[in-house]
């Protein structure tokens, strides 16, 4: 099984996904996982009223940070999607 690892980025007022790499390695998997539940998705968690309300907006997090990566689409084959793969957690921010 492979794990499609997503870049999360902002493009104009709107979030914008791209699956750029993929991997076999679980350990990576949860790496990404972990990095994104206590950035994007603690904002998401703590804000959710707010977003919703239009008294904060989700560009408020991109202003710190450029990009996040969310590992959680699971394939038997990337064939013909151009991904990456990565072995080294590292390699996704160098």
């Amino acid at each position: 099984m492979k794990t499609i690892i997503s870049k999360i980025e902002l493009e104009g007022k709107a979030l914008k996904y791209n699956d750029v790499y993929y991997t076999t390695d679980s350990t990576i998997v949860d790496d990404v996982n972990e990095q994104y539940d206590i950035t994007l998705g603690v904002f998401l968690g703590e804000n959710r009223t707010k977003l919703e309300n239009g008294e904060i907006l989700i560009s408020t997090f991109f202003e710190s940070t450029p990009f996040v990566y969310e590992a959680r689409t699971q394939v038997d084959t990337i064939s013909g999607l151009g991904l990456t793969k990565i072995i080294d957690i590292n390699d996704l921010y160098s």
